[in-house]
């Protein structure tokens, strides 16, 4: 394994979390420290449950085996549709949510939760 914080090979595979992370830097820290800047903030909450719910469809895909093509023909829609939701590329409507949750055997649940830094996974 090559250890790219120190740019070295290392003799073997790391055994702990804490040796895997030595020296890394928490996302959820670049992430408080980005969303300060109002600019990045208004983006990142626009896009942040898009990304999230796109991410939740393929990770729900790939846990049920389910290529593109076979998810799309069962929620009605095409592979090329799919595939740009899984990437983040369109928006959704609630309606396509929905249709790919029936799809993927699941349904879809809303809550309303009070805004602030632990809804965007910050601590």
């Amino acid at each position: 394994m090559f250890d790219l914080i120190r740019g070295k090979r290392m003799n073997r595979e790391p055994k702990t979390r804490a040796e895997l992370l030595e020296g890394s830097v928490r996302f959820a820290d670049l992430l408080a420290k980005d969303l300060k800047d109002p600019k990045f903030r208004e983006a990142f909450e626009k896009y942040y449950l898009e990304a999230l719910i796109a991410e939740k469809i393929y990770a729900l895909r790939e846990k049920r085996h389910l290529t593109q093509k076979q998810l799309a023909a069962k929620a009605g829609m095409k592979q090329h549709a799919v595939s740009r939701i899984e990437q983040g590329d369109i928006s959704m409507t609630l309606r396509t949510v929905q249709r790919l949750a029936r799809a993927l055997g699941c349904l879809v649940e809303v809550n309303f939760k009070p805004a602030g830094r632990k809804r965007l996974g910050i601590v």
